[in-house]
């Protein structure tokens, strides 16, 4: 096994299945108008309409009646997140069992058959179902961290991780811009002959090709890390064991999860801090997130990947988490956009720190023998940390202001490094 070209094929296939996940982001809105606008026209979605009116009478009186697509919006989310949340231990169970080749190949295909429902949605109900499917398909990132787990020795894997980590970021850099320039094009006016269209159905056709790419990949260049294995009832058991070992890998997933959930909740609320605080339009506030974009991702692929040789995983974890508390309390505070991004920069570096840390601990801590599984349940993990966490945004942020929630965040996520403290430096675990 050529392990060298298969990190890079790991790399490239996750790269290609992050811009096809993210580049919806910059058009919900406008995509929730288009098919909230049809629905009314719409016998499928007749459903819709009721929905619509329980939504409207939720927004606070001096909210326009149109604000209600951001709490469908907020729901549509977690509904994705949710099912992620529940499908990725599956993935990684079964990716320990029959190869991580397989399940990456059935993923990919999976999510490019979800992303062709959405590119043949003419009503939201067909764009709903597209969003279940995709969420059902998302098991691509536990499996690839298990099969770079695969690669890697002990002393290595917390680089490794950082490199995933760096992709992810890069992944979301391209994805939202491809998707924003996606959205010029509308196919409806170009093919008005063809009635499955809608106007972003080109979005939807980038996200297939994606996906196809990916899949194409590794079924051509990608060779299998892990030999399929028959499980044991006793094997079942040890992989429920690590489950109730409390001083393990849970231990790890919860500090992932409440991390997840409270940086969540400030990614989500940071668009209405830079819209109310400095009236940054959509563009401006694209390169906001660019801008935090670039650094988890050169936090992730440069600095971690430098510090992980020198300090161990635990050590790495508390660094960032104790990064972040102060500089989110005074972003709240900044008065000019220039302060603004200062307090930005170790935010990111902080979360740029964490998850490839604690994913590598997780992977650390694991029998050999099923990091699929452990892996898997820790991205579910983070799946349910950001299903929870815009929710938990909106309401401080709205309830209370910008300064009291993000110092009550801060607040939270020292906590949550205090709690780290009693977790378990990594063991070396043998390559499987």
């Amino acid at each position: 096994m050529n392990v060298r070209r298969n990190r890079w094929v790991l790399v490239q296939s996750l790269l290609l299945d992050l811009i096809g996940f993210s580049l919806i982001f910059p058009v919900v809105p406008h995509l929730l108008e288009h098919y909230v606008h049809q629905s009314t026209n719409s016998e499928i979605d007749q459903w819709l309409i009721p929905v619509i009116r329980v939504l409207e009478g939720l927004l606070p009186e001096n909210r326009a009646s149109t604000e209600f697509i951001v709490l469908l919006g907020g729901i549509l989310a977690s509904v994705y997140s949710f099912i992620q949340f529940a499908v990725a231990p599956m993935w990684g169970r079964l990716s320990d069992r029959i190869g991580r080749r397989p399940v990456l190949i059935m993923t990919s295909i999976g999510l490019a058959f979800a992303y062709f429902l959405w590119f043949t949605s003419t009503s939201f109900s067909v764009f709903l179902l597209s969003r279940i499917f995709a969420g059902l398909m998302a098991g691509n990132l536990g499996v690839i961290s298990a099969a770079m787990a695969d690669m890697t020795d002990s002393s290595e894997r917390t680089k490794a991780m950082g490199l995933l980590g760096a992709t992810f970021g890069v992944g979301f850099i391209l994805g939202p811009v491809i998707g924003g320039l996606s959205a010029l094009v509308d196919l409806t006016k170009s093919y008005p002959a063809l009635p499955f269209l809608n106007p972003f159905s080109m979005c939807a056709l980038v996200s297939v090709l994606m996906s196809v790419g990916s899949a194409f990949i590794n079924i051509r260049l990608f060779t299998e890390t892990r030999s399929p294995e028959k499980h044991t009832d006793r094997q079942r058991y040890r992989l429920f064991e690590i489950g109730t070992d409390l001083r393990g890998v849970p231990h790890a997933i919860l500090i992932i999860f409440l991390f997840t959930t409270l940086f969540s909740a400030f990614e989500f609320s940071m668009t209405f801090f830079y819209k109310f605080r400095f009236e940054l339009k959509p563009a401006q506030m694209g390169l906001i997130f660019l801008y935090l974009g670039v650094l988890l991702a050169l936090g992730q692929g440069g600095l971690v990947r430098r510090l992980a040789p020198i300090i161990k995983e635990k050590r790495l974890a508390l660094l960032g988490l104790f990064l972040i508390p102060v500089p989110l309390a005074l972003l709240a505070h900044s008065t000019t956009i220039g302060w603004s991004l200062v307090a930005l920069a170790p935010l990111a570096i902080g979360a740029a720190c964490i998850r490839p840390a604690l994913s590598g601990l997780s992977s650390l801590l694991s029998p050999a023998d099923h990091q699929g599984a452990a892996l898997g349940i820790f991205r579910s993990a983070e799946s349910l940390g950001r299903a929870i966490g815009p929710l938990a945004g909106a309401y401080l942020y709205w309830v209370y202001d910008a300064q009291i929630a993000y110092a009550s965040l801060g607040i939270l996520i020292l906590l949550t490094a205090f709690l780290a403290f009693l977790l378990r430096s990594g063991k070396a675990n043998p390559v499987a």
